[in-house]
């Protein structure tokens, strides 16, 4: 499959594979990324990326790729980078963790909570290991159109050595 028939069909996923991050869902996990961390790769940043805007503002490095820019991170990653922070598309959410599991790097990926369900799901967590920062309200993926959030999301995090594995944050 040539690149553009990839960059096509990665398009047409789910209906919930264009939902862009809020500021206040990355503003939420900046006390938890690890101490030594300096450069992160955000591996679907759109233009006017939240994640990226909130991670630089912060002070980190951060590196961005994206498939529409031939950047498909099934098959591209920078050399030098310290973390990977992204939300992923949510139909894709089991390749992603996967590939993100064999570059064996640290993870934090902005999931629905329902991504601990499923038996093959819960194999690959139970051989790799994973760590929940789980928020005390839903974000709002759509606040201009006012519809609310109708789902609950969290960061599944991996190689971030918390204390608990089940992370429960309280925000305001």
């Amino acid at each position: 499959m040539s690149l553009l028939e990839q960059k096509k069909d990665f398009i047409k996923r789910g209906a919930f594979d264009e939902l862009y991050t809020p500021e206040e869902a990355v503003e939420m996990i900046l006390n938890y990324i690890p101490k030594e961390v300096k450069t992160i790769w955000e591996c679907t940043a759109i233009k006017d990326s939240k994640i990226v805007k909130v991670l630089k503002n912060a002070g980190y490095n951060v590196i961005t790729s994206h498939i529409e820019n031939c950047q498909d991170f099934f098959q591209y990653y920078p050399e030098n980078y310290d973390i990977i922070i992204t939300n992923p598309p949510y139909s894709l959410k089991d390749k992603f963790l996967q590939r993100a599991y064999e570059l064996d790097k640290p993870f934090m990926f902005l999931l629905p909570l329902t991504t601990l369900e499923g038996i093959e799901r819960g194999k690959m967590f139970n051989k790799n290991g994973i760590q929940v920062l789980i928020p005390n309200k839903r974000f709002n993926f759509k606040p201009e159109k006012n519809s609310g959030a109708w789902f609950q999301t969290s960061w599944f995090c991996f190689g971030c050595n918390f204390d608990s594995d089940l992370n429960f944050v309280s925000l305001k």
